[in-house]
């Protein structure tokens, strides 16, 4: 599976076109997460375009890049606070983390199952994940003209079940970039105007669409340490064995 490479992501951010996508995508991600302030925040993947807003908010602000893509050093006017690892292997003690915002991650990531997991171990209880992924829907996963275009685009329900599965809640569910994939001037002048439009056919006929037409969904999900008991135990059965030095791993009261 081609995926791109901090070369090619880094081009696409830096000409019009790039700016122009990465400023709709920003808006939805502001909207979903206004402040970050006092939290602890990772953006895995190449997230470092969508990170200005939390400069001085995040107390750290951390940014991750997989080994696979490889990393640049960020901010440009100020210390470095990106590092490279295997997003199977994150180097980050449990529970550590308040915040992690996926973008170019879920989708490019050879070892999936496996990085959602090390999210869940790095969250802390109640910790947030905001992911940004090309939508299997849209026109922007099956266009080359930007990062979108490759690796593996999802649906909703798709993405929510991977969530799901890895024993996170689902809080909110969003779309964006209604714009379609195309470099035309014009069109990008009125994009803000088209995409409030998309927004609210999405809003309005969300049953009738799935609420979702636009290129990219933005999913965010909680770290809720009840929610792996997805049935309630009926009965009870006694066994003959013990575990030697079990011992109880959570008390309510």
């Amino acid at each position: 599976m081609y995926t791109p490479d901090i070369v090619n992501l880094r081009y696409f951010y830096s000409t019009a076109f790039g700016e122009s996508v990465r400023a709709l995508i920003a808006d939805a991600i502001i909207k979903i997460w206004p402040s970050v302030s006092g939290d602890v925040t990772l953006g895995l993947g190449y997230a470092t375009p969508y990170l200005p807003p939390y400069i001085g908010q995040a107390t750290p602000l951390v940014a991750c890049m997989p080994a696979q893509q490889g990393a640049a050093y960020w901010p440009h006017d100020g210390d470095n606070i990106v590092l490279i690892a295997h997003d199977s292997e994150l180097p980050f003690p449990e529970s550590s983390i308040n915040r992690v915002l996926l973008v170019h991650s879920i989708e490019n990531s050879e070892q999936l199952s496996w990085m959602i997991q090390e999210i869940w171990r790095i969250l802390a209880p109640g910790g947030k994940l905001l992911a940004v992924v090309p939508n299997r829907r849209g026109m922007w996963s099956r266009s080359s003209k930007s990062p979108f275009g490759y690796g593996r685009p999802f649906s909703i329900t798709q993405l929510c079940d991977l969530l799901g599965e890895h024993q996170f809640t689902i809080i909110k569910k969003k779309s964006a970039l209604f714009m379609p994939p195309v470099r035309i001037k014009f069109c990008w002048k009125v994009a803000n105007k088209l995409e409030s439009i998309g927004r609210f056919f999405c809003s309005f006929l969300g049953g009738f669409f799935g609420g979702f037409g636009g290129g990219i969904l933005l999913v965010e999900a909680e770290k809720q340490i009840y929610s792996g008991i997805r049935q309630p135990v009926v009965e009870a059965r006694n066994y003959r064995g013990s575990v030697s030095g079990a011992r109880t791993v959570m008390t309510m009261d």
